[in-house]
């Protein structure tokens, strides 16, 4: 049903993304945006979800109570899967596996690192305790022929073992041959749950139906091991939200780059995995469509980590078969390289004496040593302030206060004196280190892939990325960088600009060279339609608002790696086979490079994706009026700060970000702050503010 404007006016809607160090808050209400930001809070996140709202709330006048209950619709991203896996904390799981496969877990698929000392060629790290891996009697082949029924009694004993003897908590169930036929596991799962109702379990063929043993093992081990944190996390921050007042609903983001709710979310828990990167993905993606870009490179750091990724042709691109640390998954994921170069960032000395920045991190405790909670290490929050970046006054809008002795003292002693720099130096280096990092990254995802980064817009956000982002360009030779509205929070505003998001994956390992073949894959692709169609259906959406998109991987017979390609939203037809080949040489070419492919070589259609969304509500978007403010009303005075690329300090205007209006334009040297942020204009830099509130800096030769 079609809603009044007024009715709609009064609507919020709110999108929360927390983060390692910050929990950024993005809140639509009655035709009005605002943004919150909080330090994460460890102990309980939802304390710092429902502060950094709060922020939000006070910037629109409202009372925290007031707006929850008009909240139409929260969407959170989160770290605390990221962070079981990093920190290897997670539930105490148990294992069931095929009679004589128990080692596929300690081979890995062999998971030898790059490097030459042999000392350093460790096993992966154990998720679960050898003695809670138990081997069942079953077998089923790959063509999905039961070669050894299932020894049910077995199973029963087994998980009766590992609850009540071992006092595992959840239990991944991994079958040989599980892709073609989920039978076995199926069976094994009601059996654990006819024994346990409340035990979590899971089994690899319902994280993904692709070939691959040990790959899609780990997913199931993964999503068992995170689902405590998880579950923790969405059953406390829902009944606080829900405390506290909010009347709509919850939903949960997915590193695939959509939403899904959270009774969903507590099924597959391994899916809120890298949601934040994908958030900002998804909104950057919306913005550069409405803009008209088509070819844009995504940055984001905030306090700890700075992601980065492409998209081309308004795509953004979905890496299958991610590698979550040292662990090969078959978990599809938004693909952004992330690098530990954030504000929090540590600055430090190695043994050779190289200066390093990151991967460590102050984070949000003790954080950057300006923070006065008990860090002592330089963090590149601490060389901002000292090159005079931060007014230590506005962080947070004052809400925080900072402590710019403790930065020059930390950058000083821990980093400067060792090197034998200057204080200014010592900031400098930091800057000039943390700039190369970040531009390494960006040709990660752009030259290293066969992309010309001189031909994207730069497109950044994150509460620190704009004192970095122009600089960034040079070093890439990108001419134009845009800043979004509400950069500081652009993640939470990505959440809101989202849809409702499954896929399913199905190895097919096709020729497709005959009509039965051609039919085969084209049954299974109804199966995996008519699948996922019934499960949004499940979660309230109608046929009608159901979008779905097909792919398949294709590969030349023989080889281990595929490459996606776009596939009709139709069944195949002989006559389709020929561009779907020339479509692979393609995509071959320009991956690998010209000359590349093999003409003459088979090709083979390996795995068949269908991924349905259905369309979430989204706050209206209005473009404003041009009304350009004058340097004179923008300004906020002058502030001398250090200039990388002229090496001294300089006298530079400062001026104020709430009173650059659209149409208004600023020429660097400049710095315009915001109450969480801060754009550096160098020399050479022109800003100027569009009918959307993006900043838009075009580089002139200095």
């Amino acid at each position: 049903m079609t809603e009044s404007n007024a009715a709609r006016g009064q609507e919020a809607f709110v999108g929360v993304d927390v983060g390692g160090t910050h929990t950024d808050v993005q809140v639509v209400f009655g035709g009005r945006d605002a943004r919150g930001k909080a330090l994460t809070t460890y102990d309980d996140f939802s304390r710092g979800v429902l502060d950094a709202i709060a922020v939000a709330a006070q910037n629109l006048d409202v009372s925290l109570a007031e707006l929850l209950s008009r909240t139409k619709l929260l969407v959170n991203a989160t770290t605390v899967v990221t962070n079981a896996i990093t920190q290897l904390r997670g539930a105490k799981v148990g294992v069931l596996v095929t009679a004589g496969f128990k080692d596929e877990f300690r081979f890995a698929g062999g998971p030898r690192l790059r490097v030459v000392d042999d000392h350093l060629q460790t096993n992966i790290p154990d998720l679960f305790d050898r003695r809670h891996l138990i081997e069942i009697e079953e077998r089923i082949d790959y063509s999905g022929a039961e070669l050894v029924p299932l020894n049910e009694a077995q199973v029963e004993a087994a998980v009766r073992k590992l609850v009540d003897e071992d006092g595992v908590s959840a239990i991944a169930i991994c079958f040989l041959s599980s892709y073609a036929d989920s039978t076995h596991e199926d069976r094994a799962a009601k059996i654990a749950n006819r024994l346990y109702p409340d035990l979590f379990v899971t089994s690899s063929s319902k994280v993904s139906s692709v070939r691959g043993e040990y790959p899609r093992w780990m997913t199931a081990v993964l999503n068992a091991f995170v689902y405590d944190h998880a579950e923790h996390f969405i059953d406390t921050l829902s009944t606080k939200l829900h405390d506290a007042g909010l009347a709509g609903s919850a939903a949960f983001f997915q590193g695939l780059g959509g939403g899904i709710s959270g009774e969903r979310a507590l099924q597959f828990p391994l899916a809120l995995l890298g949601a934040g990167p994908a958030a900002g993905a998804a909104g950057a993606n919306e913005l550069s469509s409405r803009l008209g870009y088509k070819r844009v490179l995504l940055g984001d750091m905030g306090g700890t980590s700075f992601d980065t990724g492409l998209i081309y042709d308004n795509e953004v691109h979905v890496e299958k078969s991610i590698q979550i640390g040292r662990f090969r998954t078959v978990l599809p994921l938004v693909d952004v390289v992330s690098v530990g170069a954030g504000g929090g960032s540590i600055a430090w000395i190695s043994e050779r004496g190289v200066p390093q920045v990151g991967p460590q991190s102050a984070s949000s405790t003790p954080g950057p040593a300006a923070y006065g909670k008990g860090g002592t290490e330089p963090t590149v929050t601490d060389a901002m302030i000292v090159m005079g970046f931060i007014d230590p006054k506005n962080y947070l809008g004052g809400r925080v206060t900072l402590d710019p002795e403790a930065s020059a003292k930390a950058i000083r002693t821990r980093f400067g004196d060792p090197l034998g720099f200057t204080l200014d130096e010592a900031a400098a280096a930091v800057h000039d280190l943390v700039v190369t990092n970040m531009a390494n990254a960006v040709r990660e995802v752009s030259v290293n892939k066969g992309y010309d980064p001189r031909d994207f817009v730069f497109l950044a956000y994150g509460g620190t990325l704009p004192g970095f982002a122009v600089e960034i360009a040079r070093a890439l030779g990108i001419t134009t960088v845009v800043i979004p509205r509400n950069s500081s929070v652009f993640c939470a505003r990505g959440l809101l600009v989202s849809d409702f998001l499954l896929r399913s994956d199905q190895t097919v390992q096709s020729g497709l060279d005959s009509d039965s073949e051609l039919e085969r894959v084209n049954g299974v692709a109804r199966q995996l339609i008519d699948g996922a169609v019934s499960e949004l259906r499940g979660e309230g959406f109608a046929d009608d608002e159901v979008k779905i998109v097909r792919t398949a991987d294709f590969q030349y017979t023989g080889q281990v790696h595929a490459l996606s390609v776009s596939l009709p939203n139709r069944d195949l037809t002989a006559a389709d086979v020929a561009e779907l080949n020339n479509t692979f040489t393609s995509v071959y070419e320009r991956t690998y490079g010209s000359g590349t492919a093999w003409p003459d070589s088979p090709q083979q259609m390996l795995n068949y994706t269908v991924t349905v969304s259905a369309p979430m509500p989204h706050p209206p978007i209005e473009p404003q009026p041009l009304n350009p403010t004058s340097l004179a009303e923008m300004s906020k005075g002058e502030r001398e700060i250090y200039l990388p690329s002229v090496n001294a300090r300089r006298s530079a205007p400062i001026y104020d970000e709430a009173r650059f209006t659209p149409g208004s334009r600023i020429v660097g040297p400049a710095l315009v702050e915001a109450v969480d942020t801060t754009i550096y204009l160098p020399p050479g830099a022109r800003a100027e503010r569009d009918e959307h509130m993006n900043v838009v800096i075009t580089m002139e030769e200095v």
